[in-house]
């Protein structure tokens, strides 16, 4: 069976030199990949090849010698780039985004994503996911713990055949549960005309089922998953579950969320809207802007944002929070909704958590919106406090957020402030998938799988 191949870059240049920085905690990073992913059913498809203290000759050495499906890079970033060993033990050498571009033009080969898990990294992924077509990087700073945790989920989720777009969003999911208030820093930066969804490391196993016929693969979960099915669909116990949730039995697709409390929208903002939830933030952010700047509140909310988080247009987080206040004070929710992000991740402004809680409940207020209070319900959670985050998230899940069953789903699979409950957790799974959620569908996956 051939594997795989990770190709992990871990560079540490600062803490040896004259500035005397703390180490990274790259070994502990290495160490929590390897422990999650040896849990995963497919781990045996991955090699992980570590290149320790790395210089840039290490890199178009192994790209050369090697055909990776990922690239990762966990280190520092600074101005001039990503932070590599130099030539002495007391240097680094810097490498820009145009650089790396090129070095990824050249050995693109058969690369699936390549991850920047180093502090303000967003400009390097950006320039590389036009070559390669995916890339991850961070649009702020990144504390050890976030970048252990995203890296550790990230590569389970992998291990467990999700695509790039799913095992990233498992990732974030897991920061909103340790450390929320990083939840946002990483971003996955996907070229135009692709779709990460449909890009895998490990190839589908729908598709080695086929190759490999008569041959039964994965019976024991398949098996798994008929009982569970069987159990919340045996005399009426789908509705049950839903019930003993405290949510309808089904949730509205994203598509139709994206128009909810909407009312004589212009094409031109739908379009937008559209580009932004699939990630052509080049294409939306230009049509937003020019909305706000006739006068389209919710338009000028997404451009503050835009700016705050560098999408589609350089990170500006002074502007970006000009535009959220407007916006926020003009009673628009999701702008309210965004400057508690800022506030909560000390974007733009000073770290709050107690400003972050208030725009929360102003968006609630306003208009009860449903990501708002997924925000507090997270909160709660981040604070030890179970019951008012499960409060919050049925609350937001009646609103209309399919996340928020998710979130549900997993305090139900995982047993957090509440008896553990795998078919009420089966039931939220199974209703955001099936409303088009690809997190829904890759929970309800992992959890027929386990």
């Amino acid at each position: 069976m051939k594997k795989a191949k990770v190709l992990f870059f871990a560079a540490d240049p600062r803490s040896v030199g004259r500035e005397g920085k703390p180490r990274l905690e790259l070994d502990a990073e290495v160490r929590a990949i390897r422990r999650r992913v040896r849990t995963a059913r497919r781990h045996d498809e991955l090699d992980f090849d570590t290149h320790w203290a790395a210089r840039t000759g290490d890199m178009v050495e192994a790209l050369g010698d090697t055909h990776p499906r990922v690239v990762h890079f966990s280190g520092h970033c600074g101005r001039a780039g990503l932070e590599f060993a130099g030539s002495g033990t007391t240097r680094l050498h810097s490498v820009g985004a145009s650089a790396l571009a090129e070095l990824f033009r050249a050995y693109r080969g058969d690369i699936r994503v390549v991850v920047l898990n180093a502090c303000l990294s967003l400009p390097q992924a950006e320039a590389i996911a036009e070559v390669v077509g995916c890339a991850i990087g961070t649009n702020t700073g990144i504390s050890d713990g976030a970048a252990i945790t995203f890296s550790s989920s990230f590569y389970r989720a992998i291990a467990l055949g999700d695509s790039v777009q799913g095992a990233f969003e498992k990732a974030r999911a897991a920061l909103g549960l340790e450390h929320f208030e990083e939840q946002e820093c990483l971003q996955l930066v996907v070229r135009p005309g692709l779709d990460a969804s449909k890009i895998f490391v490990i190839e589908p196993m729908a598709k080695v089922k086929r190759r490999r016929v008569g041959v039964r693969v994965g019976a024991g979960a398949v098996l798994a998953g008929a009982v569970l099915l069987a159990a919340v669909l045996m005399d009426g116990g789908w509705k049950a579950a839903c019930a003993r949730a405290g949510v309808p039995r089904r949730a509205a697709s994203p598509s139709t969320l994206l128009t909810v409390g909407l009312s004589g929208v212009q094409s031109s903002l739908d379009r937008a809207k559209v580009d932004y939830a699939e990630g052509r933030f080049a294409a939306a952010f230009p049509r937003f802007r020019d909305l706000a700047r006739r006068g389209d509140n919710e338009a000028l909310g997404y451009v503050g944002a835009m700016f705050l988080r560098g999408q589609g247009t350089g990170a500006q987080p002074d502007s970006g929070i000009i535009w959220l206040r407007k916006a926020a004070y003009d009673r628009d929710p999701k702008a309210m909704t965004a400057l508690g992000d800022a506030y909560q991740n000390g974007q733009g402004v000073n770290h709050s958590l107690a400003r972050a809680r208030e725009w929360y409940h102003k968006a609630v207020d306003e208009k009860q919106w449903p990501e708002a209070m997924r925000r507090l319900g997270a909160l709660d959670l981040r604070e030890q406090k179970p019951d008012a985050a499960l409060t919050w998230f049925q609350q937001a899940a009646r609103a209309g957020s399919v996340d928020a069953r998710i979130d549900l789903g997993q305090l139900y699979e995982h047993g957090r402030g509440l008896p553990r409950d795998l078919e009420v957790a089966y039931c939220l799974y199974r209703t955001a998938a099936d409303a088009g959620s690809p997190r829904g569908k890759q929970a309800l996956a992992e959890l027929k799988a386990n």
